[in-house]
Formats: C-alpha cells, structure tokens, sequence
C-alpha cells in the first residue's frame, strides 16, 4: 500500500481537504442492518439524542436491541410542513432482507409523539407488540426516501454544502414527482469530509458530493450511471469495503438496470490483512429472468490524510481501493 504525497494541512473544510486530495469515496459506506428514523424537532446537538426534543425511550429501546444482537442505526429527520403533523411523530423502520439484495423493507408510522418510544421498543426488540401500533401505520412503499445530511452542529460541511441539495431536492424535485419522492433533512450520515452527503433509500445507496447539476441524473436516472461513478460511496447493505468496491464497478458496467436486479456477494478470498480479496457478486432480475455472476479483484491501494472541520483532532488517514480485475463469470 501506498501513501498519497502529503501537502502541509490548511485551516479549511474538510470537504474542500479531501476534494484536493483526490480522496476516492468508493468503498467507505457505512453498513446498516437496519435503520431507525425518528423524527426530531430542531435544534439539535452534536449528538442529536441529547437534543432537548429527542423522544424518551428511543435511546433505551436501542440499547436493548444492541444487546439482543439485533443492533439498529439511528437517524434523525427534522420534521416538515407537508410530511408532518402538529402532535404526531414520524417513526421509520428500514430493514435489510436476509436473502439477496436489492431493497430495504420500509414500515412507516405516524404516532402520537408520547408513543415513540413504544413503538421503537416494538419495533426493535419486542415484534409482538407492533400490532397495537396498526392504525398509525402509513402506506408509502412505492415512495422514495432521500435523507440528505445537513446538520450543521456536528459539521460545518453538512450544512455549508448539504443544504443547497437538499433545497433542490425537496423544493423542484419532490414536487415534480407528486409524492412518489419525499426529500429529507436527517442527521449525520458519517463521513462529513465527503459532503454532500445523502441515502436513497429504500435502495440504500449513498451518494456524496453532488452538486445540484446532478440530481436529474440522481433523480430522473437520464445519463448513463457511468457519469456518477466520482458521487458513488457505496450500497449500505454491503459489509466491507471490497464487496462495496466490486458492486460499484459492476454498477458502472451494467448501467442503472443493476439497480432492479437481486444481489447476492461473498468473499471468495477475504483480504485477511493484506489488504486484497476477491469478491463473487451473484445476481438475478427481480422477477426471476436472467441472471449472472461477477468476479472481482479489489486491493487496498493507498491512504489519503483526513480532517475534521469542527474538532481538536489529529489528522487521521482514509484507506483507498482499487478493482484490479472484473470478470463476468455467467
């Protein structure tokens, strides 16, 4: 592995740092199992479950999960006027299916805001008592969910360039589609050096660094995916780097078809520290039809330095990958 030539670092963002490092977002997704969205009204502290208007017992429903081994991300989603309502929260739950990939499942509650914490509970620990929650439950499985990171409070680059996508997003966008697309102002994602920073769920892939001349493609899918490859961190239901690296050159390759296709990878040769290993994806339509695998080769090539805008932190370092071999096996 290398390391890439090291400039002295600047007092500045570090978005701008990793931009003129040359930093390559592939492969750094984070991984979610499932996810819990809850909505919180503003304003919202560094860690949001401190915020003065966090729900009770969100935080120990997720304790509980995580020691049940049934762990859950949390995110936050600031409420808005036409998703929400005066006395009621909004409560999601995305899940990754056990078998192939190709969407979270998505259930989507309205509750009266001093059942939250139930429901999280049942959601997350206790399935047995989802069913007093029945008649909050909403139907939007067809509606696209993006949450774009801007809080501000945790990084001046979520806000600084999250926003402006957000704003577009939600206010040309979301409309245009007669809600079939609902846009989202959530809490941190990881990864601020790479803002904007957003999740297309249920997919669940997340793109950064987007600049508003490039939501059509995002939106709309009218370029070829091949364009987007710079924007492409990965597909949160991957669970390494090198599975999330091989699914994204076979993304670029198959174009945004891949995107209704079932996913099934393994780790044929795991990196066991070398910094190497070759990755099977498995593939079908989802109703079916044909079908076919890829085999990739991905390596840890360097590391490029990191910062943090709004901390008294040492400079850390972001490993890189490369796909060194692709081959369409069936």
């Amino acid at each position: 592995m290398t390391t890439a030539a090291k400039q002295p670092l600047k007092s500045k963002l570090c978005s701008v740092l990793s931009r003129e490092y040359g930093e390559d977002p592939g492969g750094s997704a984070p991984s979610w199992d499932r996810c819990l969205i809850v909505e919180v009204a503003k304003p919202w502290k560094f860690e949001v479950a401190e915020s003065s208007h966090f729900p009770a017992g969100v935080s120990e429903a997720l304790d509980r999960a995580e020691k049940a081994g049934k762990p859950a991300r949390l995110q936050c989603v600031s409420p808005d006027p036409e998703y929400s309502q005066e006395g009621q929260t909004r409560v999601m739950l995305f899940s990754r299916p056990s078998g192939p990939l190709m969407t979270y499942s998505k259930v989507d509650y309205l509750v009266p805001s001093d059942q939250v914490g139930r429901l999280a509970h049942a959601l997350l620990v206790d399935s047995d008592a989802v069913d007093e929650f029945a008649q909050h439950r909403q139907q939007s499985d067809g509606v696209r969910e993006i949450l774009v990171c801007t809080q501000g409070t945790r990084d001046v680059c979520c806000a600084s360039f999250g926003f402006p996508v957000y704003n577009a997003l939600r206010n040309q966008y979301a409309p245009a589609l007669n809600g079939g697309l609902r846009v989202w102002r959530v809490s941190h994602l990881g990864g601020h050096r790479l803002a904007p920073n957003l999740v297309d769920m249920p997919e669940a892939r997340n793109w950064v660094r987007l600049g508003t001349e490039h939501l059509d493609a995002l939106v709309y899918r009218d370029r070829p995916v091949s364009e987007m490859r710079p924007f492409y961190r990965g597909w949160i239901g991957l669970r390494t780097p090198h599975e999330q690296m091989a699914e994204r050159e076979v993304f670029m390759a198959e174009g945004w078809d891949w995107t209704s296709r079932r996913v099934t990878t393994s780790l044929v040769e795991p990196a066991n520290g070398s910094g190497r290993a070759t990755v099977r994806l498995d593939f079908e339509d989802q109703n079916g039809g044909s079908s076919g695998s890829y085999v990739a080769v991905v390596e840890a090539a360097a590391v490029v330095p990191t910062m943090h805008c709004m901390a008294d932190e040492k400079p850390g370092e972001a490993e890189q990958y490369s796909v060194s071999r692709l081959e369409k096996t069936a």
